[in-house]
Order: structure tokens, then C-alpha cells, then sequence
């Protein structure tokens, strides 16, 4: 079957979509909360979200090295400086944590070449933000095109780079060289009522090198800006809408087998979103991952896609993150144990905190101590299971030390009681029920047989 003819999705059509999303709220995911910037791993599939890192600043520009397995961000550094940004790698794991940058200015926007061994970002070091290049630990700083503008946004495939700059789309060699102007948006670099002017921004180029995707500001309607997706063929052909929605919405990354686009919707009108959502540039089938998933106040801004496209990596923002009391329960069953029977003790951590480590401390008849460790599942709740071996009361509590963005909590302590099995007489192997009624039988056939005689 050949491919679908490239379309734009109409705004109409997708506000029923958006609005189902918003409607159909999944309880029991939970978003890990630690510190108020993340990064984090998004599992569309199994509805799962891991964290990665986290860090109290901001974090922007995340992109990955398929070669190594490593990202590369900036990160702000020093409270609300946004003129001290500097360029840093982790790996997936979450290990290896590098700065490669550290010099008071704005470093930001970085992009891996292809073999992940240089890194090309922008920087503040002049009068204008420019494109620099170093190698991969940090090493061999150097200017690699300086417009007399500012540039930004740059994405590094194959041989070429590409970039914004006067509110257009920009490709050039990996040297800098031949810069060549890709578009000509309608009113480029005019400003209206929105933060940016009108123009197009963030291009990312396809994996095969073939065509670029990029948002353009189509309206100022909203303070936030009004844009659509759209993309163009790297020769400066073939310009089309992927989108005709007006939300604000952008920095769309291709998935590695290039047949789909992962971007940020960070309003909808006047309403703040800052969801994931994908997109088939071919064909359409616009897709939100995640306004069923997160819970309020939580941002997902820049996602990226994973190695092999199964899974999403972006950078998540708690908006109003601040130390969260919590309170943790604690239940025993059965509260009357029959010594060498199971008791099960369970509860959960409110709000919901996986792999939390809670630490359940029992106190035995003879006054001595237990304590014993489990581990949180994804919903908050622990479970624990212990022989009860000693007669006699039992107490039991439940303890977290709570983490970055959590507050420490213990449960009101609960007893439960063992006791001894039931002792019973008789012949072992026989009940008393059962010998007491034998005797009977006996003792009546023995005055039946007298009555009758010889």
C-alpha cells in the first residue's frame, strides 16, 4: 500500500480527542516526585513512568546518544540565573553524571554529531548567542558560526546542522559552512501579543537526513503564541502542514525509524497543558500519551524517543513542588493467630511513593524486636508476611524515612495476638466426639444382647 498523502489535522476534529484525554483520568499511575526537575522514562505501553535524575534547577535541551546511551542537557545553575546555564551528559541508567561546561554563561541547546564524540550547543560568550563546538568530555572549545544574529535551536544529522535564526529555518555543513535559508515564514520576526515573534523555530531533521520538522507561530491570539508543526525537505522543497491546530506546541523529535514525531502541547487556548503527544508525519494519527497519566502541576517539556522507539525520555517539572507531608497505614490480618499460621501485614504510603523502602518494626512477647524491610509497589502499598512462632501480644508499626520530596512517616502501632492450637484428649488420631460415641454404640449393643438372652 503506498503512503497516505501528507495532510494537516484540523483543530475541530482534535478537540473531541483532547477533551475524551482529559476526561478519561487512570488512577493508580504514579509520577516518582523528588526533586522539582527530572528526567524521566515514559512507557506508553505499560502506562509506567521511571525517573532517571532529578536536580532542583532547571533542566532543557535533552537529546540522547544512541551510540553511548548518554544524554545531554543544560542545566541552570546558581537559583533563578538564567544566564548561568551549562552543558552536562548522564547516562540512561541515570549514572555518570558530567558537567562539561562551567563558566557563568548561558551554554544551552546542545546537540550530539553523530558518532556522539563532539557536542555542538549555543552559547552567550559575545554579543549574540552563537554556535560553538567542543569534543565530547568538554575539551576543544570552539566557535563554529556566528551570523551577527542569534542563532538557535540547532540539530546535528549526518553532515549537516540545522538551525534557526531571524525567526527561520537554517541548514548548513557540519563546519559552519554554506549556510543556506531553508524558510520564508509570513510575517518572520514581527512581533505581536505573544512572548515570541511570528516565525518558525526548533527544526530537527528527519534520521535519513531527508526532511526537517519545525514549529511555526501562525497566530497571537494567546500570550503563549499559536503554532502548528510543519515540515519541509532538506533541499528547501516540499513545504507542508502537519497540523492546523493553533495550540502551543513544538520541539518535535523524530523516532529513530523516522515514521513518527514526539512534541510537547504546552496550551491549548489559554490553558496550560504541557502533555506528550505523537504524530504520524505521513498519515496523520495524532496521539496524547499522557494527559490521562500525569497528575496536575506536573510539565513534561522536550520528549525524545529511546533507543528502539518503545519508550519516551523527556525532562518533567513538578510546578508547585515543595517537601510533601505524608502518612503511611498499617493493617494486620488475621489480629488472632493460631502459632505457626501466616500473618500478613499491608498498608500503603499516601500520596502514592514507589519503591519506597518501609521499614516494619515488630515487638515479640518476650520483649525483644524485629524489623523487617519491603519495598513499595507502584500504587504506594507494601505487603509483609511473617510466621507467627511466639504466643503471646505482638505489636507492630510501620516506618518511612521519606526522601527529597517526601516527609518521613510512621503508623500508630497495632496489636495482634498468638495463641496455642487447641489442645483435645482422646486416642491420637481420634476425636473425643468420635470415642464418646462409639462408647455409647458399645454400651447399648451390651444391653440389647442381655435383654435377648442365651
Amino acid at each position: 500500500m503506498p503512503p497516505l498523502p501528507r495532510h494537516s489535522i484540523p483543530a475541530l476534529m482534535l478537540i473531541p480527542l483532547l477533551l475524551q484525554g482529559l476526561a478519561a483520568a487512570s488512577p493508580g499511575v504514579v509520577v516518582p516526585y523528588q526533586e522539582r526537575w527530572g528526567i524521566y522514562e515514559l512507557d506508553p505501553e505499560a502506562s509506567q513512568v521511571r525517573l532517571i535524575y532529578t536536580c532542583p534547577e532547571r533542566i532543557t535541551g535533552l537529546r540522547l546518544d544512541v551510540n553511548s546511551g548518554s544524554f545531554v542537557f543544560s542545566q541552570r545553575k546558581g537559583a533563578d540565573e538564567s544566564s548561568n546555564e551549562e552543558i552536562c551528559v548522564l547516562g540512561v541508567d541515570g549514572g555518570g553524571f558530567e558537567r562539561l561546561t562551567e563558566n557563568g554563561l548561558m551554554d544551552v541547546y546542545p546537540a550530539w554529531s553523530p558518532d556522539g564524540s563532539r557536542i555542538a550547543f549555543l552559547s552567550w560568550r559575545g554579543k549574540t548567542l552563537d554556535i560553538y563546538m567542543m569534543d565530547r568530555d568538554g575539551g576543544n572549545v570552539e566557535l563554529l558560526y556566528d551570523s551577527g544574529l542569534h542563532d538557535a535551536d540547532i540539530h546535528w544529522v549526518g553532515d549537516r546542522i540545522a538551525f534557526t535564526r531571524g525567526s527561520s529555518i537554517w541548514i548548513m555543513n557540519q563546519d559552519g559552512t554554506g549556510a543556506a535559508r531553508l524558510t520564508d515564514p509570513p510575517r518572520a520576526g514581527e512581533w505581536g501579543e505573544a512572548v515570541l515573534p511570528f516565525g518558525d523555530y526548533d527544526p530537527r531533521i528527519s534520521p535519513d537526513g531527508g526532511e526537517i520538522v519545525f514549529e511555526r507561530m501562525v497566530g497571537d491570539a494567546t500570550r503563549h503564541g499559536c503554532y502548528d508543526l510543519y515540515i519541509i525537505k532538506a533541499d528547501g522543497s516540499g513545504e507542508a502542514a502537519i497540523t492546523e491546530t493553533g495550540w502551543t506546541q513544538g520541539l518535535a523529535s523524530w523516532s529513530h525509524a523516522g515514521d513518527r514525531l514526539v512534541f510537547s502541547v504546552t496550551a491549548v487556548g489559554e490553558e496550560g497543558r504541557y502533555d506528550i503527544f505523537t504524530v504520524e508525519p505521513d498519515s496523520g494519527g495524532l496521539l496524547d500519551l499522557t494527559s490521562d497519566l500525569f497528575p496536575p502541576g506536573f510539565l513534561a517539556h522536550g520528549p525524545i524517543f529511546s533507543e528502539d522507539d518503545s519508550k519516551i525520555y523527556f525532562v518533567g517539572e513538578w510546578w508547585d513542588w515543595r517537601v510533601l507531608e505524608t502518612s503511611i497505614t498499617c493493617g494486620v490480618s488475621p489480629v488472632e493467630a493460631v502459632e505457626g499460621e501466616k500473618v500478613t501485614v499491608a498498608g500503603s504510603i499516601e500520596p502514592a511513593v514507589s519503591g519506597a523502602a518501609v521499614a516494619l518494626e515488630y515487638s515479640r512477647p518476650d520483649g525483644s524486636t524485629l524489623t523487617r524491610t519491603v519495598t513499595s509497589v507502584s500504587d504506594g502499598s507494601y505487603r509483609d508476611t511473617i510466621e507467627a512462632v511466639e504466643v503471646g501480644s505482638w505489636t507492630v508499626e510501620a516506618h518511612w524515612e521519606g526522601d527529597r520530596g517526601h516527609e518521613a512517616s510512621r503508623s500508630q502501632p497495632l496489636e495482634f495476638t498468638v495463641v496455642e492450637p487447641a489442645k483435645r484428649g482422646g486416642i491420637p488420631g481420634f476425636p473425643v466426639e468420635s470415642i464418646a460415641i462409639g462408647l455409647a454404640v458399645w454400651a447399648l449393643l451390651r444391653i440389647h444382647r442381655r435383654k435377648a438372652g442365651p
